[in-house]
């Protein structure tokens, strides 16, 4: 019981704090259309959730097998000849299951290669270029490969649900906190980020390299959020209380402008488009 809280707290907190979807929000023109992207997002990761639910009922309804066996990732693509036969119905509905499952890695990856790669070419080689750029994308693509040449075998279910749980104690809380309490402080964000990062990032690791063990303590390495993501926001808001007069002087206007209706023209590009628009 108390994985699946975790699990279920890293897969609600950690979709927010995932690299390849907030990069999303970087195409939007404008507030308006930010917040319609956020809408559709929520929209298609519900429809996404209740899919993996029903696929994970039919699984264990039609592939029991698995469960024994412990070839839990096969179930995508066994259950389509399970359910419909092993005909060409099957067999065809199988393939294009797996064209699609290839297709999801395929564009998860490259957008996790080009959101590292723009905090790499931009903030650590500060520079713009194109030619930068494209040496940072195979920065990011080449450390994954050398780590995943030295796993034998992994868990697809297991891997996924840690990489929710470091996104939940990170980005998470940064994100919540950033939008919602203007007492949020650069130290306090910094700090609070670290320590999520770092507990879950830890447990992940010892978790991986299989000293987990049994117990709570065992669940608790494999299902980390549950603790590291508590831990991560605490961090935040007491660094942050400490540090108050770190408090950045114009956090009221900028939450104003994020929080308010975008016909009232608050936002930035508003106020840029009325100081440069001729007085009558």
């Amino acid at each position: 019981m108390l994985g699946t809280y975790s699990l279920i707290i890293a897969l609600f907190l950690g979709t927010m704090g995932l690299p390849h979807v907030l990069v999303r929000f970087y195409t939007n023109p404008d507030g308006r259309a930010a917040r319609r992207t956020a809408v559709i997002v929520l929209a298609m990761l519900g429809g996404f959730y209740v899919v993996v639910t029903l696929l994970g009922a039919l699984s264990r309804l039609y592939t029991p097998q698995l469960l024994v066996s412990g070839d839990t990732d096969a179930a995508v693509l066994l259950l389509p000849s399970a359910v419909l036969g092993s005909g060409w119905a099957g067999a065809l509905l199988g393939g294009l299951v797996a064209a699609g499952a290839w297709a999801a890695f395929l564009a998860t990856s490259s957008g996790l290669v080009v959101s590292i790669a723009g905090v790499l070419s931009t903030d650590l080689l500060g520079s713009s270029r194109v030619r930068d750029f494209r040496l940072a994308a195979v920065l990011a693509g080449v450390v994954p490969l050398v780590l995943a040449v030295g796993v034998e075998r992994l868990d697809f279910s297991e891997a996924v649900a840690l990489v929710f749980a470091v996104a939940a104690s990170t980005f998470c809380p940064l994100l919540v906190l950033g939008v919602w309490w203007r007492g949020l402080t650069p130290v306090g964000a910094l700090v609070g980020v670290l320590v999520g990062g770092v507990s879950s990032a830890g447990a992940v690791a010892v978790s991986l390299a299989g000293f987990g063990g049994t117990g709570w303590l065992g669940v608790l390495l494999y299902r980390p959020a549950i603790v590291t993501v508590p831990a991560a926001f605490l961090a935040m808001v007491l660094v942050s209380r400490f540090t108050a007069q770190k408090r950045p002087a114009d956090a009221d206007q900028v939450l104003l402008r994020l929080h308010a209706p975008e016909r009232l023209g608050l936002s930035r590009d508003r106020l840029d488009e009325r100081m440069q628009r001729p007085a009558r």
